[in-house]
Order: C-alpha cells, then sequence, then structure tokens
C-alpha cells in the first residue's frame, strides 16, 4: 500500500509531462533537440503577457516557457546538444501543439466525443499505459505483472486511480477525433490496380515532344499595353512585405593554437598507453569521437587509397603490420591509426585498421574568453556606441541586408531566429540586441532601417513581365503546333512520320516501360501516368503540357496484371495508399482549422 501511496501522491507530476507529450505528438513532425530555457527567457520582461491568442484564448508566457522547458529538458537528458536550430524548432513545436489543443477542443466539444467512464475504463484493461507499467506496484521481479496490474485496476482502495482517470479524459478525445477524421478516406479496388499497374505492369508507348525551343524567342513580341494589363492584373505579385536592416557583430567560437595543442598531446598520450600494454580497442570505446568507433573499437574494415582523405590514407598505407601511427592531422581532427592486416584484393592493395579520431574543439577556456569578448563588445556598444565599439575591439561590422518577418537566415551567420524576432519588435531604429547565441559563437545586432511595406513600380518589374509574356506567348505558339500535329494524326498520319515535316519535333519508341519511372525527354508527371491508364492499346491522347513542353503519347500494348500477384500483393498496396491518405486528410482537414481561425503568434514580443 505505501507504493500505492507514492504512486498516488506523484501521478500529478508524471500526468502532466505525458499530456505535454502527447499534445506535441498532434503536431506534425518531430522534436529534436534540448535548451535551457533561461537561454530563451533570460530577463523577466519577456515573460510578461501572452505567447499568442488561437481564437481568442491566450497563452501565458510562463505557461508557454514551461512547456518549452519540460521538452528541452527532457532532450537534454538524453544527451542532445543543444543548437539554436533546436531551440527554434522546439519552441515552434509547442507554439503549434497549443493551436492543435485549441482547435481540436472546440471540434471536440462540438461533435460530442469526450471520453465515457466506459470508455477509460476499457482503455485501461485493454492499453495499460507504459508509464503504469514501470510502477513497482505492478511489477514482479522488474517485470510488469498483468495479473497484479488488473487486480489493482478492478478493486480500487480509494482514489489512486483519479489522476490517470484525469490522464485518459484529456487524452481519449483526442484520439478520437483523429481517429475519425482519419478513417473518412477510402481506397478503392481501382485505385489498389492502377497502382499496381504502374510498378508492375510494362507499357510500350510512343511520344512526340514538342520542345519549348521550337518556338523562337524572337518570334514573339510584347507590347507596352500588355506589360501594363499584366501589371495591373498581377499586381498583387509584386507586393513587398516590410522589411527589416541591421548591422551585426559575431564573435566566432573556434578553437585556438592551444586547443590544438591539447589535442596532440591528449593522443600522444594515449598512443603511450597503447606502448605500454593497454588494448587499443578499449582506449579507443573510450575516446574516439568518431559515432561509429565507440561500440566496435574503432574498427574501419577493409579500405583502399581512395576511400579516405589523403593524410589518413598516406599514413595508413605506410605503417606495417600491428603497428600505430604517431598523431595524423585532418580536416577531422587528429588520428591515432593501428593496421591490423594487409593484403592485395583484386589487384588493389588495402589495409584492415582501426582508429581514434580527437576532433579539434575550442577548450573551456576557450570558449570562456569567446564569451567574455563578446559581452565587453555588447557593454561598450550599450555605453558609447556599436561602432565605437567596433573600432575600439577591432571588430569587422558586417549588414543583413534586407530581411523580412518570414526570413529564416542572417548572411554570414545562417539560421537566427531570434535576431529576426529582435528586427521585428517594438524597437526604434538604433536599438541594440542582446548578445545572442548563434551556431558557432555569438552575435550583437543593431536595428538601422525599417522599409516599409510597398508594390514594385512596373519599370523595376518591366522586363521580368516581358519575360512572363514572351513564355506563355511561346507556350501558347507551342500548344497550336500540337493541335496541328494531332489533327494530322486523328487524320491518319502516323506519329513517327511527323519529324518529318516539323524537324524539330523529337519522335521515341518506350518499350516496356514502368510508369513509375519517367519518359525519356519527359520529367515524371501524374498527368502522363493519368493519360496513359485512361487510353486503350493504339489510342493517342490530345497533347498534354508536360512543364514548358508539350507532348503527344500514343498507347501500342501493355502487359498483363499477374492476378495471383496482385492478390498477393493489393492489401499492402492498399494499407500504404491508405496510410498516406489518412494522413494527407487529416492534416489537410487540421490546415483548413487553422485557415479559419484568429491565430495571433506574440511570442516574439516576449524577448524585446
Amino acid at each position: 500500500m505505501a507504493t500505492m501511496q507514492r504512486l498516488r501522491n506523484n501521478m500529478h507530476i508524471v500526468l502532466w509531462a505525458l499530456l505535454i507529450l502527447f499534445l506535441l505528438s498532434m503536431t506534425i513532425g518531430g522534436l529534436v533537440g534540448g535548451a535551457n530555457i533561461t537561454d530563451l527567457f533570460s530577463k523577466s520582461k519577456r515573460l510578461q503577457g501572452k505567447a499568442g491568442a488561437v481564437n481568442g484564448n491566450k497563452l501565458d508566457a510562463m505557461d508557454y516557457s514551461k512547456m518549452v522547458q519540460n521538452q528541452l529538458d527532457q532532450y537534454r537528458d538524453n544527451g542532445q546538444e543543444i543548437t539554436e536550430t533546436i531551440i527554434e524548432r522546439v519552441s515552434d513545436q509547442v507554439w503549434q501543439s497549443y493551436i492543435n489543443e485549441i482547435l481540436l477542443s472546440k471540434m471536440i466539444d462540438h461533435l460530442g466525443l469526450n471520453a465515457t467512464n466506459h470508455e477509460i475504463f476499457e482503455y485501461l484493461m485493454q492499453y495499460p499505459p507504459d508509464f503504469l507499467k514501470t510502477q513497482e506496484a505492478f511489477q514482479t521481479d522488474g517485470h510488469f505483472d498483468q495479473d497484479k496490474y488488473l487486480q489493482a485496476l478492478t478493486n480500487p482502495q480509494g482514489n489512486e486511480w483519479l489522476g490517470v482517470e484525469q490522464y485518459l479524459r484529456g487524452i481519449i478525445p483526442y484520439q478520437k477525433i483523429q481517429n475519425l477524421i482519419q478513417n473518412l478516406p477510402a481506397i478503392s479496388e481501382l485505385k489498389v490496380r492502377e497502382e499496381y499497374i504502374k510498378t508492375k505492369v510494362p507499357f510500350t508507348l510512343e511520344t512526340l515532344i514538342f520542345p519549348f525551343s521550337m518556338v523562337a524567342d524572337d518570334s514573339v513580341s510584347v507590347s507596352d499595353k500588355e506589360i501594363v494589363n499584366y501589371y495591373t492584373k498581377h499586381k498583387k505579385d509584386y507586393y513587398v512585405d516590410e522589411t527589416r536592416e541591421m548591422k551585426y557583430a559575431y564573435f566566432e567560437i573556434k578553437p585556438t593554437r592551444d586547443d590544438t595543442l591539447s589535442r596532440y598531446q591528449l593522443a600522444t598520450d594515449l598512443i603511450n598507453r597503447i606502448n605500454k600494454g593497454e588494448a587499443f580497442e578499449t582506449i579507443a570505446a573510450e575516446y574516439t569521437e568518431d559515432p561509429s568507433g565507440k561500440n566496435n573499437g574503432g574498427d574501419l574494415g577493409w579500405f583502399d587509397q581512395h576511400q579516405m582523405v589523403a593524410p589518413f590514407s598516406k599514413a595508413a598505407f605506410a605503417l606495417k603490420k600491428g603497428k600505430i601511427s604517431q598523431p595524423v592531422l585532418t580536416r577531422f581532427g587528429y588520428h591515432i591509426i593501428k593496421v591490423e592486416d594487409k593484403r592485395v584484393q583484386n589487384g588493389t592493395p588495402q589495409v584492415k585498421a582501426r582508429h581514434i579520431l580527437l576532433k579539434i574543439t575550442p577548450g573551456p577556456e576557450t570558449l570562456d574568453n569567446i564569451r567574455s569578448q563578446a559581452n565587453l563588445f555588447a557593454f561598450d556598444a550599450a555605453e558609447y556606441g556599436f561602432e565605437a565599439a567596433a573600432d575600439s575591439h577591432n571588430v569587422e561590422i558586417k549588414t543583413t541586408g534586407k530581411l523580412s518577418k518570414d526570413s529564416h537566415y542572417i548572411p554570414g551567420l545562417g539560421s537566427l531566429k531570434r535576431a529576426i524576432q529582435f528586427a521585428f519588435a517594438d524597437n526604434p531604429v538604433g536599438t541594440l540586441s542582446e548578445l545572442l547565441g548563434a551556431e558557432n559563437g555569438y552575435a550583437i545586432f543593431k536595428l538601422i532601417a525599417v522599409n516599409p511595406a510597398y508594390y514594385k513600380p512596373i519599370d523595376e518589374v518591366r522586363d521580368a513581365i516581358k519575360t512572363n509574356l514572351v513564355t506563355e506567348k511561346r507556350i501558347n505558339a507551342l500548344k497550336k503546333m500540337a493541335d496541328k500535329a494531332y489533327a494530322d494524326i486523328k487524320s491518319g498520319a502516323e506519329l513517327k512520320a511527323v519529324p518529318d515535316s516539323f524537324p524539330d519535333i523529337k519522335y521515341e519508341l518506350h518499350k516496356d516501360v514502368l510508369l513509375n519511372r519517367p519518359l525519356k525527354g519527359l520529367s515524371r508527371s501524374m498527368e502522363i501516368i493519368g493519360t496513359v491508364l485512361a487510353l486503350e492499346d493504339g489510342q493517342t491522347a490530345s497533347p498534354i503540357k508536360v512543364g514548358n513542353q508539350y507532348a503527344i503519347i500514343k498507347k501500342l500494348s501493355h502487359g498483363n496484371i499477374d492476378e495471383k500477384d496482385f492478390g498477393v500483393q493489393k492489401e499492402l498496396i492498399r494499407d500504404k495508399l491508405l496510410k498516406q491518405a489518412r494522413t494527407d486528410y487529416y492534416n489537410k482537414w487540421l490546415a483548413e482549422l487553422k485557415k479559419d481561425a484568429k491565430i495571433i503568434d506574440n511570442r516574439e514580443n516576449m524577448y524585446y
């Protein structure tokens, strides 16, 4: 009973974590990585207000940070390296899970899909939750005991199952609505047969391809009136959202000469230990930074001189059997190589070797120094001005160019979403950012320009519009040529004879081709597949557009379906198609909910 009491006391903690995980799993895509939440919300002002709102349901900044922290802690516990990309991904996934929760909960209420007591009990009977299987109360000799579990479930001693009930009452409705939506699509026998035909049945086809180059660029003209009309009709395509520009100073984290010497010295020390009798495999398992070498003692198997980088190969092939190299430097770091055997295979010399890789990375002292330099610069920039600090610290100032709110990358830095968030927060020009951690360093930004949204003037896009109109006219002219050739074919002309009149037209005979593979001269196209499947033997289809080309396809013959093989394969094919159809249908349905919802993402203003 003491164990059950501990379970009862701690259940709310377990269930809260699992509930967050479940809601996150409703979001398409997976979470990767981990980081400390203080890296995201280091100042109290970042936790003021709301992270956002969905149909008037506001997400408190503190609640948002707790959900993010929960995920980041779990991935950190799994040894995931902290990167800026992972921080952004986790944060976005938590936000998307909140959107899904609000939208789905509304639909659950609307459809009356709340969990009943009977459903909860049946669920517990049939699907014991994993977090309960690990509880001591339900185990015998360290393994889950189904009988103990069912005995406790059917003979409650008090309210010890209340927390589990509340958890399932929240989870089951989401499963019910997901199952309901995903079970709407159906896959017909015809669809399954067509899928089998595409991958198993050979076709013999003739094609005429009308290449875009048949219509010369200078054979069509575009008037100013046409350009103006096109601009007026497509003006929304030339709308440019508001952009921001920043300057920044970057402090790259990279190893120093002392870091290199430190790794070299470690390599030398390891070589001495091996030479004194310690097993190479044991030291490799402990020290190598080649992930594949951790579990196999650094074993590389057999390789020739061209399979490894040059310095590595040169050192390995120079060693005698059973010998160990001195530290070998490559772009990957320092290697210690042991050659175990040599041979000549098909005239090519090969060696069988093990290695220990020691990557040259910044040490703790280097990291502290770079962080200190960046912090000192940030202090001086705030005190004396960004440009004065850059001059004093001999730091190069770079510019980002124009960035939109949807930008993902900073030129010269890579992905740094928090810099974009800073740029589009409610800050006046001249504001300095906090010191931001990038993938391989630190950066501080200065907002230098806010460029309002505008429509590109016609003179700026005139050449692009002319190119579009020329392309459009060339394609239309090409279609007329294809339509004329098709009319001749319907009147009795053979496909292979058409190029006699139009040498630029390409004729191809495709023997025993599968429809899931591209035809020679044409890119893979669902329209081609659909066209061929609709044709009878000997029938010719009207011209179809494939990219900027036109094609005429004639079906000469096709192979027979192996009905026995189809009978074996069809349920596998149906399952594959159904799984994809259900996923697509559910995602589209959820996307429509989001499209119709009023969603305000205010997270960028949690930072600044």
